[in-house]
């Protein structure tokens, strides 16, 4: 089973440890982790993780603008926000800007699985 490689971005350590045992024995594998924009950019272009969760809400660069980066540098890159923020605008405004998906948090392991399946079938992420 080939297991897609994550790139977990989140400034909160907890959620970042409670996403990597969420998708412990799944199809999913975190091969690292990012807690800031620039981080995430960083690990990015050196890993090239065929999945980003990415966090909207973070200090000094928001998930937004790394968002943008991430795209910029590889427009067919494969981003799901992930936030407790989950206004309509809040989702709208990251679809628009490129994101593949929002999930809300809490997460939820069996739907948030299911989903982040189905969103790299739709990008033609190999599972």
């Amino acid at each position: 089973m080939n297991k897609v490689k994550v790139l977990a971005v989140d400034d909160s350590k907890t959620m970042l440890a409670m996403l990597s045992a969420q998708l412990r024995g799944s199809n999913f594998e975190i091969v690292a982790t990012a807690s800031s924009g620039p981080e995430a950019v960083e690990k990015f272009k050196e890993l090239r993780p065929q999945l980003v969760l990415l966090d909207v809400v973070m200090p000094e660069v928001t998930g937004v603008d790394t968002l943008e980066s991430l795209l910029t540098f590889d427009s067919g890159a494969c981003v799901v926000m992930v936030s407790s923020i989950g206004t309509e605008a809040t989702v709208q405004e990251c679809l628009k800007k490129g994101a593949k998906s929002f999930l809300q948090k809490p997460l939820q392991k069996e739907n948030m699985l299911a989903h982040l399946k189905n969103v790299c079938q739709e990008a033609g992420v190999e599972i």
